[in-house]
C-alpha cells in the first residue's frame, strides 16, 4: 500500500524566493512566460524590492523543496488603472507535477492572503490552452481581457495621412538629455503617470531609481520617443531591439496623459516610432495590445498591425471575486 505525502506549502522571500522562482521560471520557453515571471533571481529581486520600497504588498509561495520546487505562486497589489483593491496573482506548476491539486493549493494561498492585505478582487493570467481554462472556471474565475501580440512588415507599412496634432513636438529622450538638466526626472513623471493606466510588464511601479535603472540596462535613450505640448511631456513611445530576433523591434509603452487624448498625439508617436524603426535598418516591429483597448487598437490596425498567431502570442486575464460568507474558504 503506498501514500502520497503533500509537500510543504513555505512562504518565502529575499534570495530564497528568488532562486525557487527564477529556477521555475527558466524552465519554461520565453514566449509562454506570463507577465511577472523572470528567469533569473537577479531580476526577481529587484522587482521585489521596487514592489517593497514602493509600499506595495507582495509575497511568494513555493510547494516542496525551495532547490526544485514543484509548484510556486506570487502575488501583490496592482497599481495601474484596475478597480481599486483588485491584486496580480501568479501559479506555475512543474509540468509533472500536474494533476496533483497543487495549483488549487497555491490558488487558495493567493486568496486568503490577498483578502487579508485587502483585496477585493484576483487576477491570474494563463495562456490559452484549455486545462488552464477549466482550472481556473472550476475555481470561480471568468475571462475579462485578452493581451495579443501584433507585428507589421515596415517594408510594406501603409502610414495614415493626418496632419500633426496642433502644438505637439516629438524628440528622443537623448535628445531632450542634451538640453534638459532634469530630463531623466521629467520623463520619469511621465513614464510614471502613464504607467497608472497600463504598466510594461516589469513595472507595476516607476521610482526614480528603477527607471535610471531601465536606461542603463534595457531602454536606448535614442530609442524613447516623448511628445511635448508647448513645453508640458504628454506621451511617450519605446522602442527596444529584440534579444531573440535580428531585425525585430518591439514598442512599448505607448500612451498619452489622460486630459491629452483624443488630440491625435498616440497616432503621432506611432508614426515617429515607425520612421525611427525603419531608420535602424528594422523588419518587423511588434506590440502587445490589450485587445479591449479600442482606441490603441484601431491606431494599430490604421497602420497595419495584424495579430500574431504563434504559439504563446496570447495571454488571457481571469479575475474572481472575493467575498466573505459563511461557509467561504476565507
Amino acid at each position: 500500500m503506498s501514500t502520497t505525502t503533500t509537500p510543504p506549502l513555505q512562504i518565502v522571500q529575499g534570495a530564497i524566493a528568488a532562486q525557487a522562482h527564477a529556477r521555475m521560471v527558466a524552465a519554461v520557453p520565453a514566449t509562454f512566460r506570463c507577465d511577472y515571471e523572470y528567469p533569473t533571481p537577479f531580476e526577481i529581486l529587484h522587482f521585489d524590492t521596487d514592489l517593497r520600497d514602493a509600499g506595495v504588498p507582495i509575497r511568494r509561495w513555493i510547494l516542496g523543496d525551495a532547490t526544485d520546487p514543484l509548484a510556486t505562486a506570487f502575488c501583490f497589489r496592482a497599481t495601474w488603472n484596475t478597480p481599486r483593491h483588485t491584486f496580480w496573482g501568479n501559479v506555475r506548476v512543474r509540468p509533472d507535477a500536474t494533476g496533483q491539486g497543487y495549483g488549487q493549493t497555491l490558488v487558495h494561498a493567493i486568496e486568503q492572503w490577498a483578502a487579508t492585505a485587502g483585496a477585493q478582487a484576483v487576477r491570474l493570467m494563463a495562456h490559452p490552452e484549455p486545462r488552464h481554462r477549466t482550472f481556473l472556471g472550476h475555481a470561480g474565475y471568468r475571462h475579462i481581457a485578452t493581451e495579443q501580440i501584433y507585428r507589421v512588415a515596415l517594408d510594406n507599412i501603409t502610414i495614415p495621412q493626418r496632419p500633426t496634432a496642433a502644438d505637439i513636438t516629438i524628440m528622443t529622450l537623448a535628445d531632450y538629455m542634451a538640453t534638459e538638466h532634469d530630463a531623466i526626472e521629467h520623463a520619469c513623471m511621465l513614464h510614471a503617470a502613464i504607467s497608472l493606466d497600463v504598466p510594461m510588464p516589469d513595472e507595476p511601479v516607476v521610482t526614480l531609481s528603477k527607471f535610471r535603472r531601465l536606461l542603463g540596462e534595457e531602454v536606448d535613450p535614442t530609442c524613447f520617443l516623448i511628445a511635448f505640448s508647448g513645453d508640458m511631456l504628454v506621451g511617450e513611445s519605446i522602442l527596444m531591439e529584440s534579444d531573440t530576433e535580428p531585425g525585430v523591434m518591439w514598442q512599448h509603452a505607448t500612451g498619452v496623459l489622460p486630459a491629452f487624448r483624443g488630440l491625435g498625439i498616440a497616432t503621432t508617436l506611432k508614426r515617429a516610432a515607425i520612421q525611427l524603426a525603419q531608420s535602424r535598418q528594422t523588419r518587423i516591429l511588434k506590440t502587445w495590445m490589450e485587445t479591449s483597448n479600442a482606441a490603441i487598437v484601431r491606431i494599430n490596425h490604421e497602420f497595419g498591425f495584424e495579430e500574431v498567431r504563434d504559439d504563446g502570442a496570447t495571454i488571457h486575464v481571469y479575475e474572481r471575486l472575493l467575498k466573505h460568507a459563511v461557509g467561504n474558504r476565507y
